[in-house]
């Protein structure tokens, strides 16, 4: 019995050397994206130091242990699910989860200066970095929704490059 060789020695388009199948390549991230992926980093360094192992020196007194979640949600856990979720190329929840936690954060800093959290003043190291967390929220609602509205265009129209 003869064997049929009329197969092609090239590889298929879908299959890299020995058969084995390559991974679509990823797309660049935009620059949007990009900034955001940045804020999120920051937003989460700040946030970290923002926690007991950093410059807060109050959580002896905190009102209650759901205030304390909250500040490792809004600083800590939002920004590493927006980084992972840029990782994963999530760009439609990095925009929602940016604009949650921007949300969260202007309501820290005026709450914290209330004496809403705890009964005693914030120390000034606190204080100074909270007021940036104001500004890394004023990126998140710049550069959020702008992810999002790129990720829809795209989705109506794959063949649009997204503007940069």
């Amino acid at each position: 019995m003869k064997k049929n060789n009329s197969q092609s020695t090239k590889p298929r388009p879908e299959h890299g050397q020995g058969g084995q199948k390559k991974h679509p390549a990823r797309r660049p991230l935009t620059n949007a994206e990009k900034i955001l992926a940045v804020l999120f980093g920051f937003g989460f360094i700040l946030g970290f130091l923002l926690t007991p192992l950093g410059f807060e020196t109050r959580m002896h007194v905190i009102r209650t242990l759901a205030f304390a979640g909250f500040f490792i949600t809004v600083g800590l856990l939002l920004p590493i699910a927006g980084l992972i979720s840029l990782w994963l190329r999530r760009p439609r929840l990095v925009g929602i989860l940016a604009v949650i936690d921007a949300v969260l954060l202007f309501l820290t800093a005026p709450a914290d200066q209330a004496l809403f959290f705890f009964p005693v003043s914030p120390p000034p190291a606190v204080t100074f970095g909270e007021y940036i967390l104001i500004f890394v929220g004023i990126g998140y609602v710049l550069y959020g929704p702008k992810v999002y509205a790129e990720n829809r265009t795209r989705a109506v129209n794959p063949y649009r490059e997204p503007n940069e």
